[in-house]
C-alpha cells in the first residue's frame, strides 16, 4: 500500500473522510459480489460515492489495493485471532475452545460477511498473489493449530492430524454456513472435544 496508510487496516476511517481501510473493505464487498474481476477502481469508487482521485490518494494502483486486501485479511483473520487466544492466559484446552469461538464469529458484513473467505479461496485459484498469501495463511493456521493441540498434551504425531482435520472442518463449515445456514460453533466445539479425548 502506498500513500497515507491507516495504522490499523481493520478499522474504518472517520465518517466523511475515506481512509485506505474504506477502500479495502469495499474491495472485499466487490470480491464477494462479483469475484476477482469486480476488483476495479471505478465501480468501487461508485460504491463509495467518491472519485478515482480518492483511490489514487491512498494507492499507487489496483495491484496495491489487492495486496492491501490480502494483507488485511491475513492480519485480521489469522494473526489477530491467534494472538488474542495466546494472550488470554487461559489453560491450553480452554485456549483451543476460545479459538473455536473466535473462528465461528461471522466476519462483519462491511467486509463481505460470511462469503469473504470462500471468495478469497476462489480468488486464489486464478491469481498468483492471492494464491501465495492463501498458501502462507493455510500453513500458518495449521502450524498454530498443531501448537494449540500439542499444548493440551497431545503428542506431535497426534497433534498434526488433529490440526488438519480441525482446519478442514473449519473450511467446510464456512461453505455450509453460506449454503445451508449451519452455525460453526457447535460442530467445531464437538470436534475439538472429540480430538482432545484420549482413546
Amino acid at each position: 500500500m502506498t500513500g497515507r496508510k491507516n495504522p490499523n487496516p481493520a478499522q474504518p476511517g472517520p465518517r466523511g473522510r475515506l481512509q485506505p481501510s474504506d477502500w479495502i473493505w469495499a474491495g472485499f464487498r466487490a470480491l464477494v459480489q462479483g469475484g476477482p474481476q469486480a476488483l476495479r477502481v471505478e465501480p468501487i469508487a461508485r460504491e463509495l460515492a467518491t472519485t478515482k482521485g480518492s483511490f489514487y490518494w491512498h494507492f499507487a494502483d489496483l495491484a496495491a489495493l489487492r495486496a492491501a486486501m490480502l494483507e488485511a485479511w491475513e492480519q485480521v483473520a489469522t494473526t489477530d485471532i491467534t494472538m488474542a487466544v495466546r494472550q488470554s492466559g487461559l489453560p491450553a484446552r480452554d485456549q483451543l475452545l476460545l479459538l473455536v469461538d473466535k473462528v465461528s464469529i461471522p466476519p462483519d458484513s462491511a467486509a463481505g460477511g460470511d462469503a469473504v473467505e470462500p471468495a478469497i479461496r476462489d480468488w486464489g485459484r486464478t491469481d498468483d498473489m492471492a494464491r501465495q498469501v492463501l498458501e502462507r495463511v493455510d500453513r500458518q493456521r495449521l502450524a498454530d493449530l498443531r501448537d494449540f493441540f500439542a499444548a493440551t498434551g497431545l503428542a506431535p504425531a497426534a497433534a498434526r492430524p488433529a490440526a488438519a482435520v480441525f482446519y478442514a472442518t473449519v473450511i467446510g463449515l464456512e461453505s455450509l454456513r453460506l449454503t445451508a445456514g449451519i452455525t460453526m460453533r457447535g460442530p467445531l466445539r464437538a470436534l475439538a472435544e472429540q480430538l482432545l479425548t484420549p482413546r
